[in-house]
């Protein structure tokens, strides 16, 4: 009996641990902000391209950058890419057809 109780209380513990959480899932009502708190919505409606993984360093003309991942809207390049109203774009002028990220102005 006592095995018995045993196994059910491990099977209890199995069973609502591998239940999902709906924490982590996004909903739909928040809206994913990039860079200067440009929205997906903002940059794609602008002209602009909106990048899940740029760079933290585009547009800086920094000697050395940290590789990390950073939500932005970028802007320029031979596409002609814009940014929303009320941004501009940092670039750094060295590059023909950079593209950059857009910043409030």
């Amino acid at each position: 009996m006592k095995k018995l109780i045993f196994i059910l209380v491990i099977g209890l513990f199995l069973v609502y641990g591998c239940e999902t959480s709906n924490e982590d899932k996004p909903k739909d009502s928040e809206e994913e902000t990039g860079f200067g708190g440009i929205t997906k919505q903002q940059c794609n409606g602008s002209g602009g391209y909106w990048n899940e993984c740029g760079s933290p360093c585009a547009g800086t003309d920094a000697e050395m950058c940290i590789q990390v991942c950073q939500v932005q809207c970028e802007c320029g390049g031979i596409a002609g890419f814009s940014c929303p109203k009320g941004y501009k774009c940092r670039l750094t002028g060295k590059i023909a057809d950079e593209r950059g990220v857009c910043i409030k102005e």
